[in-house]
């Protein structure tokens, strides 16, 4: 059977190939060794414990939001200086959307599309401002409160047209094509292969 002085001793030879942490630290007798005025200042190792702490993640899920959130979505938007035209311009294209998916109510998505091409300043509007699809944070913050709201209640569906949304690039008609919430997120992942 080993001593304590053996196990510590091989513990440090060990230390420097090993990287994982158990959360304590081992010090042995010959960590000591004399500081400025004689002083004894005792050194310690700690092992870090990568495969843990992951496996600890996994299990209180301190890397995945418990409310998933994503949506897709398209924008029109109108730049310029003159804030009154420009908000002007978007209640046009908004009367526009409404006036034509009261024809065809089953267009909306068609309809915005068009608009997008035609009116938008966005380089989106080649894919008829097509976004794709994001989560919160990752657009501007008008965005995140137009389509991520603290009240889920406000929370705007499939189908929404927001606007005027107010941005430093300028204003945007939104509509939200699809929504997702609490999908799993490890499977999406692994699938993208990040």
């Amino acid at each position: 059977m080993m001593g304590n002085h053996g196990l510590v001793l091989t513990l440090m030879l060990l230390m420097p190939i090993a990287h994982y942490s158990f959360g304590f630290s081992i010090a042995s007798p010959r960590s000591q060794r004399s500081g400025a005025a004689g002083a004894s200042v005792s050194t310690t190792s700690a092992l870090n414990m990568g495969l843990f702490d992951g496996i600890s993640k996994a299990f209180t899920n301190q890397e995945y939001k418990s409310q998933d959130q994503r949506v897709r979505a398209s924008h029109i938007l109108i730049k310029g200086e003159d804030v009154g035209m420009v908000i002007g311009t978007i209640k046009g294209i908004l009367g526009e959307i409404n006036e034509r998916v009261q024809q065809e109510p089953d267009k909306l998505q068609t309809i915005f599309s068009e608009l997008a091409r035609r009116e938008s300043q966005c380089p989106s509007s080649a894919q008829g401002g097509d976004l794709g699809m994001f989560g919160p944070g990752k657009m501007v913050k008008e965005f995140d409160e137009a389509l991520f709201p603290d009240d889920d209640t406000a929370t705007p569906p499939a189908g929404s047209v927001i606007g005027p949304v107010v941005t430093d690039f300028g204003c945007h008609v939104i509509l939200v094509t699809q929504r997702e919430s609490n999908r799993d997120q490890v499977e999406e992942k692994l699938a993208r292969n990040d």
